[in-house]
């Protein structure tokens, strides 16, 4: 297969390409890294199954033997949520994985706050591992994270190597903490390590956007090389100054790194010099497992297993979700699913949510019985995210027309795996001919402050799932993306959002409504 897809050697800085002219050199460190991981499983991506922790295990174990007491594993964070399994497990089991790959340092990402700080607690104190944070504090009482601390010093043979964690991008002004400039941060921290500490090479964990990376590579000097995560993406770059390296997200690719220190030489006026040499590793099908964690992985979906017969709520009333139905025609359950959606994020509140249909599943009637959280998953089984960002009514119109019209068959309404379910607005879509159809009327509906027509120059914050967003709205020429609200990096999972939903019902019962919320009609 694809197994190594590059290999890049690069000196860190310019003197380091005639490094090893004549001076004394350390040896060599190892270094894996990998970020924003959330799965034990592996994914599958366009047809290819790809990632999993287990098949890692051995590329750790093999770097570990061949140099022992000069390996280090780094995460630069992101595991808590979102996935199916963390809901239920508050990031527990991805700090099994964690553990079973000898990670040495961890920095904090965004969502790691997507519980409560006591979760988090927890997970710092399962971790056999360091969590590394220089600028995130507890609003209580204005100190670092609980579980946490800013550097660290790790002694490899001769060597003296210094790490420290910052974040960026952490948009949860209501769960306890607050960061700090990154960049502040990081100078005090380099600083110490420098100066104080005496270490040979300073190595940064971050989590932040590319754009934040930069700002550090270009403003913070002192710093060898930085491991980051946020992106999701594997990414190599030198273009704003310090290198910094990002792999794919869930173990679909981990960063091998060489690192090789040359102490100054003060007769020749020679600087300290490292030079780094850096593989992308893809984590394929074709590679081994680890047995032994295998075998954690299985216990743990025998424990998601019986979880899934937790009854999380009820219904007062039977519930149709069959697709002729669904995807064809206002439906309640696709109203279940809206508010769900719309009433998902504490500190966010979308003006509109979109539904597709075809992300409801089960096809099926469902009796007015007990609802388990393994019906829930059958109701939506493939985890879509729930992104929101920031658009005006003529995009909005645009999108629902443009997606609508594939409702439109030979004098029928046709399946349409978009049609779309909305909370927040009610539309009505006339089809003229097959594939042929305009969308004749959108109001606000249900909305706290807006009432009317939705005019085309309203601005609203719009939610989609990432499927919608990435594979239709983002294709449609001339509609307007403004900010991201919540982006994919942040966004959770309709499930999770099923789930919250029925359990602030009163009594936990779930009574579908019967509003009509979107009407398609076909002209003879």
């Amino acid at each position: 297969m694809w197994r190594h897809l590059f290999a890049i050697a690069l000196a860190v800085v310019a003197e380091a390409a005639g490094a090893s002219n004549g001076r004394p050199r350390a040896p060599v460190i190892d270094i894996l890294s990998y970020n924003d991981v959330y799965e034990l499983t592996p994914d599958m991506v366009d047809g290819m199954e790809l990632g999993g922790p287990s098949r890692v295990i051995p590329i750790v174990k093999a770097m570990r033997q061949r140099n022992p007491q000069h390996s280090l594993v780094l995460f630069a964070g992101d595991t808590m949520s979102p996935s199916l399994w963390s809901f239920h497990f508050k990031g527990l089991q991805m700090v099994a994985a964690h553990n079973a790959l000898g990670v040495d340092f961890a920095c904090l990402g965004n969502h790691e706050f997507d519980f409560d700080l006591e979760a988090f607690a927890n997970v710092s104190r399962a971790s056999k591992f360091t969590w590394l944070n220089a600028n995130c504090y507890e609003s209580a009482t204005d100190t670092l994270l609980r579980g946490t601390q800013p550097r660290a010093v790790k002694q490899l043979g001769n060597l003296k190597v210094g790490l420290f964690g910052v974040m960026y991008d952490l948009d949860t002004p209501n769960k306890g903490v607050y960061w700090t400039d990154p960049v502040a941060a990081a100078m005090a921290q380099v600083q110490i390590l420098r100066e104080v500490e005496r270490v040979d090479i300073v190595i940064a964990l971050t989590h932040q956007l590319m754009v934040h990376d930069d700002r550090l590579a270009q403003r913070v000097p002192g710093i060898d090389i930085i491991y980051g995560g946020h992106e999701h993406n594997s990414i190599l770059s030198a273009e704003a100054g310090t290198p910094y390296l990002k792999a794919a997200m869930n173990f679909r690719s981990v960063w091998r790194s060489q690192l090789q220190f040359y102490p100054a030489v003060a007769d020749r006026n020679l600087p300290a010099v490292v030079r780094a040499k850096h593989e992308l590793i893809p984590i394929t099908h074709d590679l081994p497992s680890d047995p032994t964690f295998d075998a954690v992985i299985a216990d743990f979906s025998h424990q998601l297993t019986n979880l899934q017969c937790r009854v999380i709520g009820s219904l007062c009333e039977p519930i149709d979700l069959r697709k002729p139905l669904v995807q064809t025609r206002d439906m309640p359950v696709a109203h279940v699913f809206a508010d769900a959606a719309i009433s998902f994020y504490d500190d966010v509140t979308p003006d509109v949510a979109l539904i597709n249909a075809g992300i409801i599943r089960s096809d099926r009637e469902w009796p007015a019985v007990s609802i388990t959280l393994g019906d829930l998953i059958s109701w939506s089984p493939f985890g879509n995210k729930l992104v929101v960002f920031w658009t005006d009514g003529a995009s909005l119109k645009k999108f629902i027309g443009r997606t609508m019209v594939d409702n439109c068959g030979d004098g029928h309404v046709r399946r349409n795996g978009v049609y779309m379910h909305p909370a927040g607005i009610k539309y009505a879509f006339v089809c003229t001919g097959t594939d042929v159809g305009e969308l004749t009327a959108v109001e606000w509906s249900n909305h706290v402050t807006r009432r009317g027509v939705v005019e085309d120059d309203e601005k609203l914050q719009l939610m989609v799932t990432d499927y919608l967003f990435d594979n239709h709205f983002t294709l449609l020429p001339a509609v307007r993306i403004g900010e991201m609200i919540i982006d994919n990096t942040k966004a959770g999972r309709i499930d999770s959002a099923l789930e919250k939903y029925i359990q602030k019902q009163p009594n936990a019962t779930l009574c579908p409504t019967t509003e009509e919320r979107s009407i398609v009609v076909v002209l003879e």
